[in-house]
Formats: C-alpha cells, sequence, structure tokens
C-alpha cells in the first residue's frame, strides 16, 4: 500500500508433522518468513509497502479510502483460486482460509501500489499463512472446506464494493451461494472466473469492458446483466489533487515513534512530533522483556493508526469538503488519543499480566497435585515464554474496545500450552512409576 512504513506481522506455533511442514514451506516459497529453521513457531514479516492481506484490502474499500476498479477485484480472485488449486494438487488442504490469511504482493515498482485512485497494477505473487496442519497435530485434510471457505472470501471481497454493487457482481455472487451447496472442485471456481474475465474485463485497462453482456452465452437461461465501475469523476479528481499530500502524510507519521505524540504543523505542511517531545509513556526503565512487548505493542498501535486513516480519510474523499488540512488535523487528534489509551491502559495492563503469568503455573500445580503425587518442576520463565509468544500470536485478532477478551485467548492459550508440556512430564513420571514396580 503505497506511502506506508510498517508492517505486517504474523506469529504461528508449530505443532504438526515436520514433513508436511517442509513440503508447505516449500510450496510458498515465502521470502517473507523470518524463520530459518522449523522449530516452535513460524514468523513472517510482510512489509506494507509491498504486501497486503486480503482482509486489509476488504476493509480499506469499505471505508471507501483505496480505489481499485472491479475488474481488478475479479483478477484478484483469479490468482489466489490459482493459488489454492495448486495446494490442493500436492494432496494438502490449508483448512483456516479467512481473509486476514490471504496476503498478495504486488510487483515491486513505485507506481505498481495500492492507492485511493483506480490505477493498473500487476500481482506478483500470492502467499496462504497460518496453515491449520502445522498448528493443530488432530487436523485432517479437507478440500470441501477449503473451497467453502474460499467462497466466502470471495463473497467478502466482492461486498466490499457495498452501495456501488453492479447486477454483473450480484449474479457472481448467487452463483457463488449456489456451488457452496454444490460442494463443487476448485478447478470448477478458477473455470468460473476465468471465463468471467474473458467476458467482461479488458486486460489492457484491468476494467469491465462492457456496460451489459449477455450470461446466456455462459450459463444457460439467464437474462441481460448490466455491469459498471461506478467511476465519479467528481470525487476521483479530488483524489487525485490529493494524492501527493496524503502519500508525504503517511510516509513521515507511519515512521515516527509511537510512545510520542504525533502533532499536524498546518503552517509548514509537514507532520512532526510535536516540539515539546511529549510522551504517551515512559520506556526509559523498560528491561528486555518489557522492551519485547512493547514492540509488540508498537506494530499494534501502527496497525490501529492504518484503520483510523482508512475511516476518516475515506470519509472525507467521498465527501464535497475540501479542507484536507482540517481532516489531517483531525485524524493525528483521533490517532493520538487512540494511542494513548492503547499504550496508557493496554500495554500495562499485559505487562502486569506477563509479571503474574507464573500463577498459570500454580492453577496448573493445584489440579495436577489434586490427583498426583509426583514432585515437578514448575517452570516460570516457560510461562512467561509461552506468554510472549502467545501475545504475538494474538496481535493480529486485538480489539480496541474488548482488551478483556484479548487477555483471555491469550491466558487460556498459555494454559493450554503449559498443560501439554506438564502432561509429557506427567506421562513420563507414570511410565518410570510402572517400570520401577515390574
Amino acid at each position: 500500500m503505497k506511502g506506508w512504513q510498517n508492517q505486517y506481522n504474523i506469529s504461528q506455533r508449530v505443532q504438526g508433522n515436520d514433513d508436511q511442514v517442509r513440503k508447505i514451506r516449500l510450496f510458498e516459497n515465502n521470502e517473507y518468513l523470518n524463520t530459518q529453521e522449523i522449530k516452535d513457531c513460524l514468523e513472517y514479516v510482510f512489509p506494507q509497502s509491498e504486501c497486503f492481506s486480503l482482509a486489509q484490502l476488504i476493509e480499506s474499500m469499505q471505508y471507501n479510502f483505496i480505489k481499485i476498479y472491479k475488474g481488478q477485484v475479479l483478477i484478484i480472485i483469479l490468482e489466489v483460486l490459482k493459488h489454492l488449486q495448486q495446494l490442493h494438487q500436492l494432496k494438502i488442504s490449508h483448512g483456516r482460509l479467512n481473509p486476514q490469511n490471504i496476503v498478495i504482493k504486488l510487483k515491486n515498482d513505485k507506481d505498481n501500489k495500492l492507492t485511493i485512485q483506480q490505477l493498473k497494477f500487476t500481482i506478483q505473487r500470492v502467499y496462504l499463512i497460518n496453515y491449520r496442519i502445522i498448528d493443530d497435530v488432530k487436523y485432517e485434510i479437507n478440500y470441501i472446506q477449503d473451497n467453502y471457505d474460499i467462497i466466502n472470501c470471495c463473497i467478502s471481497l466482492i461486498s466490499a464494493y457495498q452501495n456501488q454493487m453492479c447486477e454483473l457482481f450480484n449474479f457472481i455472487i448467487t452463483n457463488l451461494k449456489l456451488y457452496q451447496k454444490k460442494e463443487i472442485e476448485i478447478s470448477q471456481l478458477v473455470d468460473f472466473f476465468n471465463l468471467y474475465i474473458r467476458e467482461c474485463v479488458d486486460q489492457q485497462t484491468q476494467k469491465i469492458k462492457k456496460t451489459q453482456i449477455y450470461p446466456s452465452t455462459i450459463i444457460q437461461n439467464v437474462q441481460t446483466i448490466q455491469c459498471q465501475e461506478g467511476e465519479e469523476y467528481g470525487r476521483l479528481s479530488k483524489r487525485y489533487r490529493s494524492s501527493t499530500i496524503l502519500l508525504n502524510f503517511l510516509e513521515t507519521i507511519s515512521s515516527q515513534s509511537v510512545n510520542y505524540k504525533l502533532k499536524y504543523q498546518n503552517n509548514s505542511k509537514e507532520y512532526d512530533i510535536d516540539e515539546q517531545q511529549v510522551e504517551i509513556i515512559d520506556t526509559g526503565n523498560y528491561n528486555q522483556e518489557q522492551f519485547q512487548i512493547f514492540y509488540v505493542f508498537e506494530y499494534i498501535v501502527k496497525q490501529q493508526m492504518m484503520k483510523i486513516i482508512w475511516k476518516h480519510l475515506g470519509n472525507f474523499f467521498e465527501s464535497w469538503n475540501q479542507n484536507i488540512d482540517e481532516q489531517f488535523t483531525q485524524v493525528i487528534d483521533i490517532i493520538n488519543q487512540n494511542n494513548q489509551s492503547i499504550l496508557n491502559d493496554h500495554l500495562k495492563l499485559i505487562l502486569e499480566e506477563y509479571q503474574n503469568s507464573n500463577k498459570i503455573n500454580d492453577e496448573i500445580k493445584n489440579e495436577i497435585e489434586q490427583n498426583y503425587k509426583f514432585i515437578i518442576q514448575y517452570d516460570e520463565q516457560k510461562a512467561k515464554d509461552q506468554f510472549f509468544f502467545q501475545l504475538k500470536i494474538q496481535a493480529q485478532n486485538y480489539d480496541i474496545n474488548n482488551i478483556q477478551s484479548f487477555i483471555h485467548n491469550i491466558k487460556s492459550q498459555v494454559k493450554q500450552s503449559l498443560q501439554e508440556y506438564y502432561d509429557e512430564i506427567l506421562e513420563y513420571e507414570i511410565i518410570m512409576l510402572i517400570n520401577d514396580l515390574i
């Protein structure tokens, strides 16, 4: 996405068959995978200037911030379906297909980016992440569920047009829902979109090339269908006029440290930290562990900043308001309030929970000692390590309006991981006891 300097970070626990994990890694050949060896986790860092998740594209379109052609929606869907088809040909299913777990990389070119304007782009790669077979040892291959889930992803992307839906898109959604009921093969979905792209999309401009098509040449007994790009020239021209100043705004604020308040300098057309360096939170006395948690929250804050910008500037671009400086000032104020809430309230809560993570060991110890008399060494550092790891995993599901649910999910996953670890120790102790008795 043009102007963004942050990352889309994903962490996943590894528990599945090593051979399957290697097979998936070889298939995906994901250059953004930071993990060099298969150990306990996989970690991805996708630069947002090059990559975006399907969920981010959908949300930014729903807020009317990112603009793409309807023809490009069909092109994106086809590339995702082709990638899934290749996966199924390897006798592997994903098991957790949703827009969050589909990442698109555009060809690396300064003009080949998602922006507030409709521009032609080239898709370089599609990546699938968070395969269920990697962290769920009980998962069984299920192509039908994959096909059902990917259809939901397609419908979500098409539906991002909301009030600009045309008869063609409504017709496609109707057929996709019928396909879900029929449990069709992925190859049929690929053929379906291939056919509509050939009939309806101009490959040179990536726009819908017909305002009226005759589906009777594609699917029998269907009436004529109207389709259009829905371009609104007055508002699109405002986007064009605003593109350069918006790019400067995005590049500047996305590169700033999140623990300082941002300030919009209206008179110099610059966006910079307040001259007084107003701190939101003091990290001067943080130890290494606290800094690690802070860096996770830095990622969370920057993702939240993106959403604020999508929402408020998207509304601005769809309105007849021409005062973009005023809008930038309002956005900065909202971001500062949001960052203050996250860092002063939510980060502090997480730091407290991290320090108290050994209480999860105590819960497990009490449960074990009700049934067994073995002397087990309960590892406080392991509880902290698991807490930090689960924080990274759950960061992609952070909801500013439900921090307690966020904390609960982390702690429940930590307890599950520790329980599995101590169950293995118990099993070993029981076997040793049986051997001693024999």
